[in-house]
């Protein structure tokens, strides 16, 4: 069957694969901080023609469509990893070129993986091919998302992102259920129009994509509407981003001078309080806000004590902390009490591959790679229990992205997840608006509120639903409260199961 659109595509081979290209960066922007849907639309349906569009047996050509399509996707929408590298100071800015295009390079493997699959089970362009490569972009993006430690970033599920109706889905089947669903209702008009099967055959595949859609706003609409924000009046959670620039923060001179910016930040009032006595106050400051010199110096534990003793209510605060002892260094969320004691501490025990370790280091004959001592990998998830505060899962960083990782039952299951983290190494980008996005995800997928404390970024607490209650903007120094909002009612499906774990 021949179709005369189809004759419009590129004739070479690297035309093809440029196309392939151009395709994955217009995917690209379906992800944060435009998350235009639509763009994926067009990227995914397009993508089945090109790559269909090679002779049956070429396995290795369809391969290098699908790399290209991820090289272009994760190009556009993972380019501001290599922000962390232009910081003023950064003696390997020299690696820029290498971390922008060496990880896209490595993801595209996965996308790539998928259409060599799909030509290698079963080639063409009829229905049961189609089936195929539906399940091969539904694995791949499953794969990459636990493989080798696991990146889910930027999934394609994600582009739903600003229709919060659309991801209320996440509460039955996690992100990767929307993932596999966004696949399948992106790419069916591709399946549509250029298929071979009968045309009740792929126009039916099209309708009942459409249908889905609407199905799952339907859902997600009724879902919210039954669901309004609840807050509990014994818990006061005040968010802190001191944004502090990426440039200063680790500077020796400058120690002191971004723990009093710290400080003045805890030392303001606040309007909000609660009628209830047995309320508390919950202090959140960002990833790393504290380190041992601050907590082991008496000017440092009495300031903070003088800070955190002028509230009225019983108050903690929780921060992230660069902590140091006889095992190491250690990526933390510690708890204080008024009286500065530490009364709790996490250690961060998803490490962030080549910036806190680095894989098969012993291996490598490089000084600096060899005398690098990178940090102490932490057992969690934990519950964390404090007196009088309810039990909440920490995490530190990139930890919050990992669907089905990011809370436990022991001793109990969380009401709430703190997530400190640090944005400020990629500037004005799509990345801390990405990161964000994240904290959406898992509130929803674990029915619980989330309260994110980054040094700038997006600071903000999530209700369990995903509703944004409180915000912090990017590059802003402030402080914001609000009472903590309820966990969902019932523990959500996916919560449950975890991944089929």
């Amino acid at each position: 069957m021949s179709f005369p659109h189809v004759k419009l595509l590129p004739t070479s081979t690297f035309g093809r694969l440029f196309f392939a290209f151009l395709l994955g960066a217009i995917g690209g922007g379906a992800m944060g901080p435009l998350y235009l849907w639509y763009n994926l639309v067009i990227a995914l349906s397009f993508l089945w023609v090109v790559f269909t569009s090679f002779s049956e047996d070429a396995r290795w050509k369809s391969f290098a469509c699908g790399w290209a399509f991820g090289f272009g996707y994760f190009v556009y929408s993972l380019y501001w990893i290599g922000n962390a590298l232009l910081v003023d100071g950064n003696p390997y800015q020299w690696v820029y070129p290498l971390a922008v295009c060496g990880l896209p390079a490595g993801l595209a493997i996965f996308h790539g993986l998928a259409t060599y699959a799909t030509r290698w089970i079963h080639a063409g362009r009829a229905f049961l091919s189609y089936i195929v490569f539906l399940i091969s972009f539904m694995a791949v993006e499953y794969l990459r998302g636990n493989i080798l430690t696991g990146f889910p970033w930027n999934l394609f599920g994600m582009a739903w992102t600003s229709h919060l109706p659309m991801l209320q889905i996440l509460s039955v089947g996690g992100i990767y259920l929307l993932t596999f669903l966004s696949i399948f209702i992106m790419s069916a008009p591709g399946f549509a129009f250029v298929g071979t099967s009968k045309k009740l055959v792929r126009f039916g595949v099209l309708a009942l994509a459409i249908g889905l859609t609407i199905g799952l706003y339907i859902f997600g609409l009724h879902r919210l509407s039954q669901h309004p924000t609840q807050y509990r009046d014994d818990v006061i959670v005040q968010l802190m981003q001191p944004n502090i620039p990426q440039s200063e923060k680790w500077d020796n001179n400058l120690m002191w001078d971004n723990f009093r910016i710290s400080l003045n930040l805890l030392r303001r009032d606040s309007d909000l309080h609660s009628k209830n006595p047995n309320a508390v106050r919950v202090l959140v400051m960002p990833e790393t806000a504290m380190t041992y010199h601050h907590l082991n110096a008496d000017a440092g534990r009495d300031s903070l004590k003088g800070a955190l003793g002028h509230f009225k209510e019983k108050t903690y605060l929780l921060s992230g902390a660069l902590l140091k002892d006889k095992n190491g260094w250690h990526n933390s969320l510690i708890a204080l009490n008024q009286n500065a004691e530490m009364v709790y501490q996490f250690d961060k025990f998803h490490l962030v591959p080549f910036g806190e370790y680095i894989p098969f280091q012993k291996y490598i004959p490089i000084s600096s790679v060899t005398s690098f001592t990178g940090f102490v990998e932490g057992d969690g998830p934990h519950t964390a229990l404090i007196d009088g505060v309810p039990p909440f899962s920490p995490l530190v960083c990139y930890e919050v992205i990992f669907p089905g990782h990011v809370t436990t039952d022991n001793p109990e299951r969380p009401q709430w997840i703190v997530n400190v983290t640090n944005d400020g190494w990629y500037g004005l980008s799509p990345g801390p608006f990405q990161h964000m996005a994240q904290a959406i995800y898992r509130a929803i997928e674990e029915g619980v509120p989330v309260v994110r404390s980054a040094n700038t970024g997006i600071s903000t607490v999530i209700d369990p639903y995903g509703r944004i209650v409180s915000l912090i903007p990017l590059g802003s120094r402030y402080t914001e409260d609000t009472f903590l909002p309820e966990p969902a009612p019932e523990q959500p499906l996916y919560s449950r199961y975890k991944n089929f774990k």
